[in-house]
């Protein structure tokens, strides 16, 4: 029984001491940490890097008149919308992995030159972090209203929520409810909202794979219907 018990305290110690090893291999305490949920995941800490960037980038970038900014996260952010409309008055205000509160939260840097208009898309990633529709719903009649309240003179579109084929959280039931209250925010306001939902959808209301490379960014082919769909809104006086 003796030659039994010291031969488990063995086994315990040296599979203890493995434990220790694989760990601090791995990365030591941050690891423990991160399985334990006790620090951000590294996407996130890179959105707060990259957000905080951007956002010091805006602050001294200079303005001028007539500005029609482009606001948004990610999906907004990839494109160069000055070039892709051949208009220097276009400004990309998007910042990959932003969120409304993100928006709210710089909105007198976006709103410093009175621009003239604004296309915004936003509200995915709110979807993606498991906020409901009404939370979500509830931020951006906020931020609408401020927009609506500090810059009047501007003219605010509203852009549906494209749909998604890569995340198993953004239902796509979802999104379209998010959008039908968009839309209803949209005539609450007075302001203009776009529908690009259909015109982005293939089977099964999921992202048409033709438009995207991971079922939830655009590539190029995406960006030119995108283009398509608002150009009489880019050209109207």
């Amino acid at each position: 029984m003796k030659k039994m018990f010291y031969i488990s305290i063995i086994l315990n110690i040296i599979f203890i001491l493995f434990g220790i090893y694989m760990i601090h291999k791995r990365g030591g305490i941050n690891y423990v940490k991160q399985k334990l949920h006790l620090t951000k995941n590294p996407e996130e800490n890179y959105h707060v890097k990259y957000y905080k960037a951007k956002k010091s980038i805006f602050d001294v970038m200079p303005t001028n008149e007539n500005e029609i900014i482009f606001l948004g996260n990610s999906i907004t952010d990839y494109c160069d919308w000055s070039e892709l409309f051949n208009n220097s008055n276009i400004k990309n205000r998007g910042i990959s992995g932003d969120v409304i509160n993100g928006i709210i939260n710089r909105l007198d840097q976006v709103l410093k030159s009175n621009p003239k208009k604004i296309f915004l898309m936003i509200g995915i990633n709110d979807l993606s972090k498991g906020k409901t529709v009404k939370q979500i719903s509830k931020e951006y009649e906020k931020l609408i209203d401020l927009i609506v309240k500090k810059s009047p003179e501007t003219n605010l579109y509203i852009q549906s929520i494209l749909p998604t084929d890569n995340r198993k959280k953004l239902q796509i039931a979802r999104i379209i409810e998010l959008n039908k209250r968009l839309n209803e925010l949209s005539k609450k306001y007075n302001v203009v909202y776009i529908n690009l939902f259909d015109s982005f959808t293939g089977k099964g209301h999921l992202l048409n794979r033709e438009l995207t490379f991971d079922g939830l960014h655009l590539n190029g082919k995406g960006y030119i219907l995108w283009k398509n769909e608002i150009m009489n809104y880019i050209s109207k006086n």
